[in-house]
């Protein structure tokens, strides 16, 4: 579990309440907690002194250590310098070791969020450790109450299990309800043309019927390894809508106040193209999302040696 949590927190208001659900996170796990501003190096001409800029970050910062100390948290304030913010964030948690990074977003979408980036979208991809993201409108308040039903989809994948293992983790520490869902994802709309005469035409009520019945199988093994002490079990299918939209919306129906998912990490194009579940659940979700980084696949031995031999 988390021993170390680092804090990221500028002057918006979506930061502020990252970073009280932070501390209050940290409270009621006893962990230690760093928190940081980020200062992006300026460019020579615009002339700004350093101690000057530091100077401003720890202004930031001074209402945090107050509410740490008030708090009775283990809390260092650290502000630092780097050319991106992002990298400077999961640089720091790296050096500070720190287990968990928490940091708020604006959740926008569409096309400004394409071009325009996101410090929190980088700072989840390049992370080696678990980030969780705060939206400036959710609806969770520390003070009254922190994560009663933990919410994790689950699809089945090894690559998901080190996100379910730690929603389970979590359930089981705060004594949270855990939620897990399932959502048999949208079969792919058949499309007539000049060549589908051929094609052998697919069963789509059968495909569907044997997504469901693994999607039931799926929920089983997750609930016979859950070791929370209240576990709800929900296979939705998405039918025309998107997977990320079923998962948020469930989110709201059932009151889960935290979304524990896991992330392939993608980047550049292919992220780009393809989308994410976890990056349209974060940009809707009204509550905190726990991203956790998906665990590499173990090399085939097998494979490679047949490659050595090869060569």
């Amino acid at each position: 579990m988390f021993r170390k949590i680092l804090i990221a927190v500028d002057e918006s208001s979506c930061s502020e309440r990252a970073g009280r659900v932070g501390l209050a996170f940290a409270q009621k796990l006893g962990a230690a907690v760093v928190v940081t501003h980020v200062l992006k190096t300026p460019p020579a001409y615009w002339g700004l002194a350093a101690p000057d800029m530091m100077r401003h970050a720890q202004e930031i910062l001074a209402p945090w250590t107050e509410l740490g100390r008030q708090m009775g948290l283990e809390l260092h304030a650290e502000p630092t310098q780097h050319d991106d913010v992002a990298e400077g964030i999961v640089f720091l948690a790296n050096r500070s070791h720190c287990d968990l990074i928490v940091m708020g977003t604006h959740g926008r979408g569409g096309l400004g969020r394409v071009l325009l980036g996101s410090v929190a979208e980088r700072v989840s991809r390049l992370s080696k450790v678990p980030v969780m993201l705060v939206r400036g409108d959710g609806k969770v308040e520390p003070s009254t109450g922190l994560f009663k039903r933990i919410l994790a989809p689950v699809d089945g994948s090894e690559a998901g299990r080190p996100a379910f293992e730690l929603a389970d983790q979590l359930a089981v520490q705060l004594e949270a309800e855990l939620q897990i869902l399932h959502v048999v994802p949208p079969l792919p709309t058949p499309v007539a043309g000049p060549y589908s005469g051929s094609m052998t035409p697919f069963n789509w009520g059968e495909i569907l019927r044997a997504m469901e019945e693994q999607g039931e199988v799926i929920l089983a093994n997750a609930q016979k390894q859950a070791r929370a002490p209240r576990v709800k079990t929900v296979l939705l299918k998405a039918q025309t809508r998107r997977e990320a939209d079923v998962i948020v919306d469930f989110a709201r129906d059932s009151q889960a106040d935290l979304i524990v998912m896991g992330t392939h990490g993608r980047t550049g194009l292919e992220r780009l193209l393809l989308g994410s579940v976890a990056e349209g659940v974060v940009h809707q979700a009204p509550v905190p999302v726990l991203l956790v980084r998906a665990v590499p696949a173990p090399p085939d031995v097998s494979q490679a040696a047949a490659e050595t031999a090869h060569a």
